[in-house]
């Protein structure tokens, strides 16, 4: 599996108002697509309230939906932690997939259910120097994702980015986990 590495914040003001202080900082929209992603787990594996072990059995259905083209892909993502909860190791496999209604009912016939839905609004925004992945995630949450990259050569330099931009992350926390978010969510109102 290839490591990839990344910060991901939640961001702490309106989508209108990201994209305002983004638009004033020269961003534009690179590209546009949503993403939806069925997470899939094991029926016997589904207990218990360490999220991130749960979100590490999962396999996702994934669409990427852009006005040009649909893809779907079978994914299983990876993920090691420090002991605080920030993300040690990550990485992703892609199995690319013509059909992801059959894809759910086969592994539905092994034993997998429905875990949780994310449905998430994608802007890749760029300027003359920062790229980031702006995502508007079941209409409740916005994140920023930046990717270490040939452009980035540490996580701190990403961190810089967030700070240059005077972009308000909540809590102070560059390790967000969308799908662990989503799934505490999901048990907290099953629980009401």
């Amino acid at each position: 599996m290839h490591i990839e590495n990344e910060l991901t914040v939640e961001v702490d003001t309106s989508y209108q108002n990201l994209l305002r202080i983004l638009k004033k900082n020269n961003f534009k929209v690179k590209e546009e697509f949503d993403l939806k992603d069925l997470y899939l787990i094991h029926k016997k594996d589904k207990r218990g309230k360490n999220y991130l072990s749960l979100l590490n059995k999962c396999i996702l259905i994934r669409s990427i939906i852009s006005k040009d083209n649909d893809e779907h892909y079978l994914t299983y993502k990876y993920k090691e932690y420090f002991k605080n909860g920030d993300i040690k190791k990550q990485s992703k496999i892609n199995c690319k997939i013509d059909n992801p209604k059959d894809m759910q009912l086969i592994f539905e016939q092994l034993g997998f259910e429905a875990l949780i839905k994310i449905d998430d609004h994608m802007l890749i925004m760029e300027n003359d120097t920062d790229e980031m992945g702006v995502q508007f995630v079941n209409d409740n949450h916005l994140y920023i994702e930046i990717e270490l990259s040939d452009h980035y050569a540490s996580l701190e330099e990403i961190k810089e980015v967030f700070t240059k931009y005077n972009i308000p992350i909540k809590d102070n926390n560059y390790y967000a986990k969308k799908a662990e978010i989503a799934l505490k969510e999901k048990y907290e109102n099953e629980a009401t």
